[in-house]
């Protein structure tokens, strides 16, 4: 069993990280972490078992089980970016075990799974667990938070989020796969929790969806959030409005190409260019983290949370009126009464 404390900073032994689930979020993440000086990636386990190899060979580390990795004694901290539905399945006897855990976002496809990491960590009783909000690292999004501080009550928010899936994905993947981000940026933003929920779908000719969410926030502000599945590329802004003024992300930055008498820009297929930093970022907080022996940034009440929205909008969707969010109290672990 793992103790959950990490490496000293002086110590030259690396903290041994397991990925499990090695797509291309895991992959994604697993060099990362072989990039960080004090980790090591020493396992890696996917239900696909080619997926693993790949990334086994790339780092030097083992394949082995999924559930084996979350409870494994020589590895002391793990990535879980496995599907949504098994984020459950390997947290909660990773955060028993005393692991250190980045752990993609959402918490689980369902509210019961959400309930059951919230339960193990409280069990715990300490944070264990980093959740993959990384827009709170991407500096775009750090610059507008700076800039909110000093513009008073925000009053409202405008989210909008372009995906470029080729996949006719359900409406309930796309409110919690992907809106689920603008939904946690809205709370990120203002300290404040989403009280009710619509929803609105728009089918298109194609068989794609998009979804707008209008919530409203206990400080009295309203939220706007929309999402388009297949736009025509990968875009996230966020434009906020406060009474002392507005602050918005720009497009990401990005070359022009000139020729035949026609400029044009690229605007990018998917999230790994357009946040290729905030995950960085999130890698190097999360090493801190584990040599601290704690953990810091977006916490399970935060996934919890922003689960708990998402469900309303699924309601909400069903109902077409506006929907409560009905959370449970905050528990002290993450700063409730």
């Amino acid at each position: 069993m793992s103790d959950g404390r990490g490496v000293d900073a002086a110590d030259a032994t690396p903290i041994r990280v397991g990925i499990i689930g090695c797509g291309g979020m895991g992959s994604w993440h697993a060099g990362n972490v072989a990039a960080q000086p004090g980790l090591t990636v020493v396992a890696a386990a996917d239900v696909v078992p080619a997926a693993a190899e790949a990334v086994a060979t790339r780092f030097g580390a083992r394949v082995d089980e999924p559930d084996a990795v979350a409870v494994a004694d020589d590895v002391d901290a793990v990535v879980i970016a496995s599907s949504d539905d098994s984020h459950a399945r390997y947290a909660v006897p990773a955060i028993a075990d005393g692991k250190g855990c980045l752990l993609e976002k959402p918490l689980g496809s369902t509210m019961a799974q959400a309930d059951e990491i919230l339960a193990a960590e409280v069990a715990a009783g300490r944070r264990l667990v980093r959740l993959g909000f990384m827009r709170e690292l991407d500096p775009a999004h750090v610059q507008v938070a700076a800039h909110l501080a000093e513009l008073g009550p925000v009053t409202s928010i405008r989210g909008v989020h372009r995906n470029l899936d080729p996949s006719l994905r359900p409406v309930e993947m796309l409110i919690t796969q992907s809106l689920i981000h603008d939904i946690h940026t809205v709370r990120w933003l203002t300290g404040s929790e989403i009280d009710s929920v619509r929803a609105h779908v728009v089918g298109r000719s194609d068989g794609f969806r998009d979804v707008l969410l209008v919530c409203t926030i206990a400080s009295g502000a309203v939220a706007t959030l929309a999402f388009e599945d297949q736009a025509f590329g990968y875009e996230v802004q966020v434009e906020v409005t406060a009474e002392g003024g507005m602050a918005a992300t720009l497009p990401h930055p990005r070359a022009v190409r000139r020729s035949a008498e026609v400029e044009t820009l690229t605007v990018g297929a998917d999230w790994f260019g357009r946040f290729e930093d905030a995950y960085r970022l999130e890698v190097e907080a999360w090493a801190a983290d584990l040599s601290a022996g704690v953990a810091t940034g977006p916490s399970v009440w935060d996934g919890y949370a922003a689960q708990a929205v998402a469900d309303a909008a699924l309601v909400a969707v069903d109902s077409g009126a506006e929907e409560p969010v009905t959370l449970p109290p905050r528990p002290a672990l993450y700063g409730g009464s």
